[in-house]
């Protein structure tokens, strides 16, 4: 263990001391494979490709690391994985190649300097992200980062979102006229609005958006929710979402699912009604205080800074970085500077050197972008010649981020489980081409977005992008040969977002032809100003398929091998991984059946305690029989909570608040708390005792029905 390690948050040592002991029980046979996936999975710690190793996902919310953080995460990169991190679209970090005996002292490391993996995976709210710009922007309406730290730090940990049908994405956009965040692929997407009559501050509300294989737009709610209502209705989604959500089918189980079941306006009408009954606890908006309502730059403390040597302002390529990756910051004398990020993996030694540069020529801090990019803020206008040097000394200083010849894949085929194409590879060959065959449509494109998926659950959001691939497979004469589904028209836009729609199915091996075809149709299809977008619109699927339609020939095994392997993948044979199931789903319950015979004998044990004097002992065990006897109708609805606390709330807001049990029971997690806390005594032991029978025999009335 790290000395830094001692001076851990309590609750932070003991939730790591405890994995690393569910680690131990697990490698000697005590704790079952689908108990332990659950109890990792909640963790950030996700079963990898390669068997053996891991995946380390790591909680980066709204974006945003330290210099210190940076380092720290460069460091733990060299000791425990590959000597790289990868930037995910969700402003995540994941490590690659991880041993798990080793995570729990990295997870001390990290938490050293702020950092969690707390339900970084599961079917947990995610990771909270924002534009990355926020703060800096000199066109947003407001900061949206302290509403974005606030929403974590709510969600961090409750029992109303730690046993959902399935994960939930929330985002936070600052600006009016620009989205770096897709307010409507999210589950809950927050943009800042400030209201003309008094000023107040407010956010315009999505709801129920979501990516994956079967995308949805989010719905809007409202144009205008004052911010100190953020928080109460985004619980109140959420406790309606794990109440009703699908759990069965997991595939179906996301919240844009429950609002296409039930259609917007009765889902609109269940959240309206769990929101006009829940109980406010004044202190969920006490950050509201805190927020400083001016937005000012970060001062530098004095740093000075020479002029930079005589060639970068006579270079061409500081010239076109400067145009490319630059833009104004909220105030005068400050940019905010675009780091591009080759398919958004990081080496460490190039995280330690990012690390100095925010040191020395901002305000210490860097922010994750859902482009895989990094964006410095608050960057002094005459420092910037310096830091374009440090940048290209560092292999950092690419142009173009965030434009047409920067690509942004997942992991795909290299490292994921779900993978069946190298999204990396593609990317890959499709940036080489950006100097020679694409690079002609650098300047009249810059906008527009290629993202490569490697499978169908969109981890590179390939269905909001202009031109996006979708790992696939097709068979010729008996043999896989890597492919990929075409999407087009898609783009963040705001309240104008667009899906992209599928076209058809090419080998992977075409990819890079297709695009090249595609924008020589719209440069010869489109009318006057025409988007990329509306001219695949309109000229529609039909047409398009049949345009690229010579792409889909396939030469045989022996006319051309080359065919029948990924881009990267060149020596190997390509095969789809047969038998392996991918973790993204998370699993919900484990394979031991709980039963009404552990909730008797803690209650004849409790009995005992009483008898003996324990009063202490005796409600402390009558609190764990009433988790008991709660825990398996919940798991007969396919909740299989981790903690007793969590099995009496989803007991109340599963069974109890859907009208399943005797109403008696309504805030049964606040009264089961009020016996279990506070002084014990005899008279409150006998009390909780006969409180603790008849909950027992209405779990028992419930299974019964459910089971019936």
């Amino acid at each position: 263990m790290d000395e830094e390690a001692v001076t851990l948050p309590e609750l932070v040592k003991n939730e790591i001391d405890e994995f690393e002991h569910q680690i131990s029980e697990y490698r000697n046979g005590k704790i079952s494979e689908v108990k332990f996936q659950k109890i990792r999975l909640q963790l950030g710690v996700y079963a990898q490709r390669q068997e053996g190793v891991q995946m380390q996902r790591i909680k980066i919310p709204y974006g945003k690391l330290s210099s210190v953080q940076l380092r720290k995460l460069a460091d733990i990169s060299d000791k425990y994985a590959s000597g790289f991190f990868h930037l995910t679209t969700r402003q995540d970090v994941q490590l690659y190649y991880v041993n798990l005996e080793t995570v729990p002292n990295m997870m001390r490391e990290l938490a050293s300097v702020g950092i969690t993996t707390r339900e970084a995976c599961g079917n947990t709210v995610r990771n909270v992200t924002a534009s990355p710009i926020t703060g800096a922007s000199p066109t947003e309406t407001f900061d949206v980062t302290p509403y974005a730290e606030a929403f974590k730090e709510f969600m961090l940990r409750n029992p109303i979102c730690q046993n959902m049908g399935r994960k939930f994405k929330v985002c936070f956009e600052s600006n009016p006229d620009v989205d770096n965040a897709g307010v409507r692929i999210h589950d809950l997407g927050f943009r800042s609005r400030i209201r003309e009559e008094d000023g107040r501050r407010g956010f315009q509300v999505y709801v129920g958006g979501g990516l994956g294989a079967s995308p949805s737009l989010g719905h809007l709610w409202t144009e205008f929710m004052p911010v100190e209502e953020m928080i109460p209705f985004s619980a109140s989604v959420v406790r309606v979402f794990d109440r009703y959500g699908e759990r069965k089918v997991r595939m179906k189980a996301r919240m844009k699912f429950l609002v296409r079941k039930l259609g917007f306006e009765k889902f609109r009408e269940i959240v309206e009604e769990e929101r006009a009954s829940l109980e406010v606890d004044p202190s969920w908006n006490d950050y509201l205080k805190e927020i400083d309502q001016e937005q000012e730059a970060s001062k530098l403390n004095g740093h000075s800074f020479s002029e930079a040597a005589d060639w970068i302002e006579d270079d061409s390529n500081f010239q076109e970085w400067r145009q490319k990756n630059v833009f104004p910051a909220g105030a005068e004398g400050y940019s905010i500077v675009n780091v591009r990020v080759l398919l958004g993996d990081v080496p460490s030694d190039t995280a330690r050197a990012l690390a100095d540069m925010i040191d020395t020529f901002a305000d210490g801090s860097i922010r994750i972008t859902i482009q895989q990019n990094l964006v410095i803020r608050w960057v002094p206008d005459q420092a910037l010649g310096l830091l374009y040097a440090e940048l290209k000394k560092n292999g950092v200083s690419g142009s173009g981020a965030d434009t047409f010849e920067d690509i942004t894949a997942c992991p795909g085929a290299d490292t994921c489980r779900l993978g069946i194409t190298s999204a990396k590879g593609l990317a890959t060959k499709l940036t080489s081409m950006m100097d020679n065959g694409l690079g002609k449509y650098k300047e009249t494109l810059g906008n527009l977005r290629i993202k490569i998926s490697g499978c169908p659950n969109a981890c590179a959001q390939h269905v909001s992008s202009n031109i996006g691939f979708q790992g696939a497979s097709i068979t010729k004469e008996g043999r896989s040969v890597p492919a990929e589904m075409l999407f087009l028209g898609g783009g963040l836009y705001g309240d104008d977002t667009r899906l992209a729609f599928p076209v058809t199915k090419i080998p992977t091996r075409n990819a890079p032809k297709v695009v090249q075809r595609l924008l020589e149709i719209y440069e010869r299809e489109k009318e006057d100003g025409e988007h990329f977008d509306l001219t695949m619109k309109r000229l529609g699927a039909k047409y398009i398929k049949e345009a690229v339609s010579d792409f889909n020939e396939i030469p045989s095994y022996e006319e051309d091998p080359n065919f029948y392997t990924d881009w990267g993948y060149e020596e190997e044979k390509f095969a789809v991984q047969q038998g392996v199931r991918g973790e993204c789903a998370g699993v919900t319950v484990e394979e031991k059946i709980p039963v009404f015979s552990n909730a008797e004998k803690r209650l004849e044990q409790a009995q005992a305690l009483f008898l003996h004097g324990d009063y202490e002992a005796c409600i402390s065990e009558l609190y764990l029989a009433c988790s008991d006897s709660a825990h398996v109708p919940l798991y007969t609805k396919l909740v299989d909570p981790f903690t007793p606390e969590q099995t009496i709330w989803e007991f109340e807001n599963l069974i109890v608040r859907t009208g399943e049990t005797d109403q008696k029971w309504f805030d049964v997690t606040r009264k089961l708390s009020d016996y279990r806390d506070g002084e014990a005594s005899a008279s409150k032991a006998i009390e909780f005792l006969e409180v603790a029978k008849s909950f027992y025999s209405a779990c028992e009335k419930v299974q019964e029905q459910l089971t019936a």
